[in-house]
């Protein structure tokens, strides 16, 4: 380390300067010219003041211990027991040689310094001092010159390195490299104002986004349709999600998968001269060549996956399995050309061109290994529907533009329903109302079909069924929007259905809650029975003004008293002895709402004849539906005396019927719901229709609540009446795009004036995926601003 203080010092000091600061003197006082000046006593103390050597006191790592260096010693250097200090001047103007008490202190040091470091050749050299008389203090012209050639040599080549990097990062674009927030002085002086920004037209999206979304002809699908909907698969379960063998399954199919059209894009060109050969000798060693060089070819096509250990078995594997496909479909292709040409003309210029095309198409046909159809999104329109259901109320949309086929989800007021409502209110095309219709949407209209038989007329009663759909998945995904499209579907398929969007307001905010005395041991909430009473009769008054409740039926939910009120509320203008019985449903739902008192018993009727009939199916929808497991918010002394115990949802009478019709009853809950006082689900559930209930992410529910239910109707999967259970996984990269296209197409956020900047720019659709993990609420915060 000395040495190299040393070295750097010289340099500093060129031709012959001292290395050694000094005090500014006079030339009266002493010479500067030349270094062999004796040493002068100073005319006086104020004139020239002796300065001491500044060694440091800290220890020095390199340096013996009790040298030097030390805090206990004395910066004095003694020679022989004398005690004469050494100072600056003495050092600067003495002479610096063996007889010179400081150099032959550092000289010792030098030594002792030199011991420890054996490992350098220049050191072990015994001649080597590094204080050596004749060079200490001295310059260099020859070692200097090199020193700086090597050095601007190494500065050179650092600017460069520099340079290089500089370029490199200015060529990058993308989020990390530009500043989209940068506004430049021309925006800051212009007088723009919000009247003068662009009005949006359809016209500003690309051609791009146009022609790629994908929108159902008639608007919205039957069940039937979109059960058989070409639709590409969603992203697999992340492995931090509890499900890591199924995405390690999904991540060995995504790698199979890119090697096989890495190996077929690798071997094309080959393959098309190897088909072209006669010599069977000659396709086996053009084969046996494609062997030698397929693995160097696959590895530039897909550097990533060419660091995995077992790349060339795999890609040597994957090879054959395309030879095997490829000359499978040689054989089969030349069966179908043999059959052909029996009933071919006799002409043979004519059969012989004939053969040519054949083949030549044949041959195509082979090579056509890469281009498949690859699915692609569709997307529903609910404010478009061709094929509308028989209800002027169910064609129309209301205030806020939500269509009222998907009656009763709206935004309410202190509570939304997800994330789907408000992207609609975002939108600037406010002539569409777009659902994108997945993988899950249709796993669900599967089940009801084939469980249901819902869409088959010629189905007879004995044959007609119900189905049980539990929908899961994480927060964002979609569930919400899975639901909404069933909903559309199913009323479009001329299913009556209840639509329950808002299950933590109902499980909640119910206003009152008070005994029935008609049922013992159940509870009523009238005011949350008039809604439902008001909505059903809103949104299907028209289909079910045929159906009418039996006396029975209405026996079983009202009093005798009850049932003559209703009478008396239902024919206000008749007289008593000229009303009609039975009662049909739309007069029972209109008595309901508008009588609280009568509103649970009404309700429940109507419920009960639209489960037990056969004439259309009935449909039962049900989101946030862990919340009916979480802890109660209903009370009464009834139930409890101390009023500590809240009431089971599944004993309040409006909740009873899907609840028992799921038939789900977790170990773990935040209330005593438990099957003792339930109805068994196979009677419980509906003769011809399904009952589908989602859960919820977003709302404070307990996860161990959510997760035991989930468990439970895992178990009922394989029972001869299964729960079937679907999860809606997050976005794939083909469904993010498609989402993309449609933001840019209806104009939501930052997409409405890009104009394809982003839709055509992959680096920021890679973004916008990697930002929000494939999740639809977080894609369009995204998308909100740049």
């Amino acid at each position: 380390m000395l040495r190299h203080c040393v070295q750097g010092a010289r340099r500093h000091h060129q031709g012959g300067l001292r290395w050694c600061s000094s005090l500014v003197s006079s030339s009266a006082d002493h010479q500067t010219d030349s270094r062999t000046t004796h040493h002068r006593q100073p005319a006086a103390a104020h004139q020239f003041t002796k300065r001491h050597f500044g060694i440091s006191r800290h220890p020095d790592s390199l340096a013996k211990h009790g040298s030097i260096n030390s805090i206990e010693e004395d910066d004095d250097l003694t020679d022989s027991g004398s005690a004469a200090r050494v100072t600056a001047d003495d050092l600067e103007y003495g002479e610096i040689g063996e007889a010179n008490a400081m150099s032959r202190q550092m000289k010792a040091m030098s030594n002792a310094w030199q011991d420890d470091n054996d490992d350098n050749d220049d050191y072990d050299n015994d001649e080597f001092d590094l204080f050596d008389s004749s060079d200490f203090g001295k310059s260099s012209d020859g070692d200097d010159k090199d020193d700086m050639d090597e050095d601007a040599v190494a500065d050179a080549a650092f600017h460069a390195r520099q340079q290089k990097i500089k370029e490199e990062l200015d060529k990058r674009t993308g989020r990390l490299w530009t500043d989209e927030w940068i506004i430049s002085d021309e925006e800051w002086l212009s007088n723009k104002t919000w009247d003068d920004i662009e009005v949006w037209k359809p016209q500003l999206a690309t051609r791009k986004s146009l022609e790629s979304v994908k929108v159902f002809e008639g608007g919205v699908p039957t069940l039937q349709q979109l059960s058989e909907l070409d639709l590409p698969p969603s992203l697999s379960a992340h492995p931090g999600h509890g499900s890591p063998k199924q995405y390690a399954t999904h991540r060995k199919k995504q790698i199979r998968s890119r090697l096989k059209m890495a190996i077929q894009l690798s071997i094309h060109d080959d393959l098309q001269k190897i088909l072209k050969m006669e010599s069977w000798s000659d396709k086996q060693e053009a084969v046996d060549a494609l062997f030698e060089v397929i693995e160097e070819r696959v590895r530039e096509r897909e550097p990533v996956l060419g660091k995995l250990p077992e790349f060339g078995s795999m890609v040597e594997n994957g090879l054959e399995q395309v030879l095997r496909m490829v000359q499978g479909r040689m054989r089969g292709a030349a069966s179908s050309v043999n059959d052909a040409s029996g009933d071919a003309t006799q002409d043979s210029e004519n059969t012989d061109g004939e053969k040519v095309t054949t083949q030549k198409d044949h041959t195509d046909d082979v090579l056509n290994v890469v281009d498949e159809d690859v699915a692609v999104p569709v997307f529903m329109d609910v404010a478009n529907v061709k094929n509308a259901p028989n209800s002027a109320f169910l064609n129309k949309s209301n205030d806020a533009g939500i269509p009222n086929l998907i009656y009763p989800l709206n935004v309410h007021h202190r509570e939304g329903v997800g994330r789907m409502v408000e992207e609609w209110e975002l939108a600037a095309n406010k002539e569409t109302r777009r659902i994108m219709m997945r993988d899950a949407t249709k796993v669900i209209a599967s089940k009801i079909v084939g469980a249901a038989k819902c869409c088959d007329s010629a189905m007879s009663d004995s044959e007609k069924g119900a189905a049980r759909v539990l929908v899961t998945g994480k927060r964002g995904v979609g569930k919400t929007a899975a639901l909404a499209g069933i909903v559309a579907s199913a009323r479009v398929s001329g299913h009556i259905v209840v639509y329950l969007p808002d299950g933590d307001r109902l499980r909640r905010h119910g206003f009152y809650i008070e005994p029935c005395n008609h049922r013992k041991g159940l509870y009523n909430l009238p005011m949350i029975a008039q809604e439902f009473c008001e909505q059903l009769l809103t949104s299907h008054g028209d289909d079910i003004n045929t159906m009418t409740a039996s006396d029975e039926t209405m026996k079983e939910y009202l009093t005798d008293d009850q049932i003559k009120k209703v009478l008396s509320n239902a024919n206000s203008n008749e007289k008593e002895s000229e009303v009609e019985m039975p009662l049909t449903l739309d007069k029972l739902l209109n008595v309901g709402s508008e009588s609280s008192s009568l509103s649970s018993g009404c309700y429940l009727s109507v419920i009960s004849t639209l489960m037990n009939q056969t004439e259309k199916p009935f449909t039962i929808i049900v989101d946030e539906f862990n919340c009916y497991y979480d802890h109660g918010h209903y009370f009464h002394m009834d139930y409890d005396e101390n009023v500590k115990k809240a009431i089971p949802l599944n004993k309040i009478s409006i909740f009873k019927p899907f609840m028992d019709a799921m038939g789900l009853y977790p170990a773990i809950a935040g209330n005593d719901i438990s099957p003792d006082d339930a109805v068994d689900s196979s009677r419980a559930m509906m003769k011809w229709g399904s009952v589908v209930a989602a859960v919820s992410e977003s709302k404070a529910v307990r996860r161990t609540f959510t997760k035991s239910l989930m468990e439970s109707a895992n178990a009922l999967a394989e029972s001869d009446n299964p729960v079937n259970v679907v999860e809606v996984r997050r976005f794939s990269n083909v469904e993010v795009q498609h989402i993309l296209y449609n933001f840019e197409i209806t104009g939501i956020g930052r997409l409405r004036f890009d104009r394809g900047n982003t839709t055509l720019n992959p680096e920021e659709v890679e973004y916008l995926r990697m930002v929000s993990g494939g999740t639809g609420q977080h894609l369009m915060d995204a998308c909100m601003i740049p």
